[in-house]
């Protein structure tokens, strides 16, 4: 264990790094992530009451690589310059540092902090602090700690980030008095506000799929035409900038750099994920991580569709009970997500999965490294299309205050996905290269839903003829 001494020289150590490292980090970063904006909004409540503000406790987790790091950056740098926070009175703490460099935890350094810096302990703290801390998932006991802090002062605001398995340490206790934000990849919306600094963010679009009518449809064509002006400014064709997005630069880090790197550093974080973060879920041995490689290639690399257990057991040569764990373990981990065939509970646990890539790019990047086939292939275009309005329906499910379930259509020429917005069934095809509504048209009647999406790259505009909804990929993207 490292004396007290050594603790006190690293506390001071990292908060004269801090401002070093926040303005070498940020240096090229000019825009910012919407999660910053929502985070932000926290702290300034935090700051302007006298009273408790409860969402002072805020874990916020995702895949490497999506900037959890970089907001927090950009929070300190917000604090210091714009609302004049006195550094001392932040507290940034890498937990990985920590333990490359001393076996000891989070209570034992930012105790130490509050005792050295500021004379004091956590319930006799009389001014607000901040409290950042990266990696935090590293610290198996980070979760009890802050709970301890949060109920002894009302003058602490805390950020944890890290991995999805950040959650884990999660008691009953602990989960009542947190505030959970999720860091995905970005949106399209974040990438052309981030890349280009156009700010097409305020839109109507998922009211489209959350509560269509002919107002939301008229108020959606008139947010289109705005957008289509401000798409102008852009130095490329807005949708060689949508195929820059769901080929290489879904994550933040792939922005300014070449396709070929992008594809690189992408695999690199999924060899990371397995390598590092897949052990919080599963008791996995070091030859299976082999198999978990192939497992996410095989994934990436298969037509779109269901595929069973079994069927990837004998394709890997794996028994099923190992896939099952791999698969429960790879979605614990963000990387994937899945969804189920629509109808009734029998269906649900009897028909398996579809698997998605939490962004297009991952999938892009993993077809790249084995070169399976041409990336500007239509056939491809396609598959990424079908991924990025995959993983817009389940951020959307995600984000929604409605009761929203994502499904899969099980039936032979089914369409590819339906949503259900409280006891509203809408059907949702995606069709590239030709406008097909013969699927929309069989699910609307088998499901007796009032009209259908078809999401298409022939479709220019917004239109709603015949209760089918067409929607260019490129609008659908902005949701």
């Amino acid at each position: 264990m490292p004396s007290k001494q050594e603790l006190i020289n690293y506390i001071h150590a990292k908060q004269r790094e801090t401002r070093i490292l926040s303005a070498n980090h940020l240096e090229e970063i000019d825009n910012k992530r919407l999660k910053f904006i929502k985070l932000k909004e926290h702290a300034d409540n935090f700051l302007n009451t006298n009273l408790e503000y409860y969402n002072r406790f805020i874990m916020m987790s995702g895949l490497r690589g999506v900037g959890k790091t970089t907001i927090l950056y950009q929070l300190y740098d917000y604090l210091t310059k714009q609302k004049n926070v006195p550094e001392d009175n932040i507290f940034y703490l890498d937990v990985h540092d920590l333990k490359s460099v001393y076996d000891t935890g989070i209570k034992e350094v930012f105790d130490l902090y509050l005792e050295d810096i500021h004379q004091t302990i956590p319930a006799g703290l009389d001014k607000k602090i901040f409290f950042f801390v990266d990696e935090a998932q590293l610290d198996e006991n980070w979760a009890d700690y802050a709970r301890l802090l949060f109920n002894k002062t009302f003058n602490i605001f805390m950020i944890f980030t890290g991995s999805s398995a950040l959650g884990l340490e999660l008691n009953v206790d602990a989960s009542r008095r947190i505030t959970k934000e999720q860091l995905l990849p970005c949106s399209f919306q974040e990438y052309l506000l981030l890349k280009h600094n156009v700010n097409l963010t305020k839109n109507n679009f998922r009211d489209l799929i959350l509560k269509l009518n002919p107002h939301t449809v008229d108020e959606a064509m008139e947010c289109e035409n705005i957008i289509k002006k401000d798409m102008i400014q852009l130095d490329n064709d807005p949708e060689l900038e949508f195929k820059k997005y769901i080929h290489s630069q879904s994550f933040p880090f792939a922005l300014n750099i070449s396709e070929i790197s992008a594809h690189r550093l992408t695999n690199d974080m999924v060899e990371r994920i397995v390598l590092d973060d897949l052990k919080h879920f599963a008791s996995f041995n070091n030859g299976t991580n082999a198999s978990i490689l192939r497992l996410i290639s095989y994934l990436a690399t298969k037509k779109p569709g269901t595929t069973s257990s079994s069927s990837l057991a004998q394709s890997l040569n794996l028994n099923v009970r190992t896939v099952d764990s791999i698969l429960e373990a790879l979605e614990k981990s963000q990387l994937i997500f899945s969804i189920s065939a629509y109808g009734s509970a029998g269906k649900i646990l009897n028909k398996p999965k579809q698997h998605f890539f939490l962004a297009p790019s991952i999938k892009s990047a993993l077809n790249y490294r084995v070169g399976r086939y041409d990336l500007n292939h239509e056939k491809c275009y396609a598959v990424l299309v079908e991924n990025m309005v995959a993983s817009a329906l389940n951020r959307l499910s995600d984000e929604s205050l409605q009761s929203l379930g994502l499904f899969y259509d099980s039936n032979r020429k089914g369409v590819d996905f339906i949503v259900k917005n409280l006891d509203e069934v809408i059907p949702i095809e995606v069709g590239i290269g030709k406008k097909t509504k013969s699927q929309l048209t069989r699910a609307k009647s088998k499901y007796g839903a009032e009209y259908g999406i078809l999401v298409s790259n022939r479709t220019s505009k917004i239109e709603f003829k015949r209760n089918i909804l067409y929607v260019p990929v490129l609008t659908f993207a902005l949701m």
